[in-house]
């Protein structure tokens, strides 16, 4: 039987565009969703309260961001409990994601999207960590340039906060668009984009003195 061999051409166009920019498809854990429909009654309630008694009904502590606002009415359709949060979220434009642990509801004007260099040997470990911890999902498209080594992820605040300490990037406390590259030394701090809605924040912190250099 022979052998089909691919020209050097096709092969270094397949590994180049793996190793542009790879996106991870890998689902979060999920609460332990209750079995059967969800039953939940409500004539007038805040959107708050209502997610936090569902917190309560399936035993997940539920964080809510300020921007949770709105009210509840009658006439919500059954389902299962993650059919409710799904609508509820889709109809007062809410989003949600779920870390082991608790579940986040943000407003979908928090979803932003951060870019962040990494060490290159940290590089090929990222899927994998980001797997077996169980962070990426496939709502929120986390992607990797491997040449400019830049990690791109989307989502809302506490998902891109459950990439961000996976990863050991540190965000500086005294600016929101300012990390230090995970490399391991506290003095390579490089830029960190970071885009909200439709305005880009860019912030280049600057380069770390050593002894003996003048201000």
């Amino acid at each position: 039987m022979g052998t089909h061999r691919r020209s050097p051409a096709i092969l270094g166009f397949a590994i180049g565009f793996c190793l542009g920019m790879a996106a991870l498809p890998v689902r979060a854990a999920e609460p332990d969703w209750p079995a059967g429909p969800y039953k939940y009654i409500t004539i007038d309630q805040s959107v708050r309260d209502a997610l936090t008694e569902f917190g309560r009904n399936i035993h997940v502590p539920v964080k809510l961001s300020d921007g949770v606002k709105g009210r509840l009415s009658a006439g919500m359709p059954m389902g299962t409990a993650r059919e409710f949060l799904q609508w509820v979220c889709d109809r007062y434009g809410l989003v949600w994601y779920y870390d082991g642990a608790s579940l986040a509801v943000a407003t979908e004007a928090e979803m932003r999207t951060d870019m962040f260099k990494v060490d290159a040997a940290t590089l090929p470990g990222i899927p994998g960590r980001l797997r077996e911890l169980g962070v990426a999902d496939t709502r929120y498209p986390i992607k990797i340039a491997q040449n400019e080594r830049v990690v791109s992820v989307s989502g809302p605040p506490a998902y891109i906060d459950a990439v961000r300490k996976a990863l050991g990037v540190l965000t500086e406390p005294s600016g929101p668009a300012r990390a230090r590259e995970v490399d391991g030394s506290a003095e390579n701090v490089v830029p960190v984009r970071v885009f909200r809605g439709r305005r880009a924040e860019v912030e280049t912190p600057p380069t770390a003195k050593h002894p003996g250099e003048s201000k």
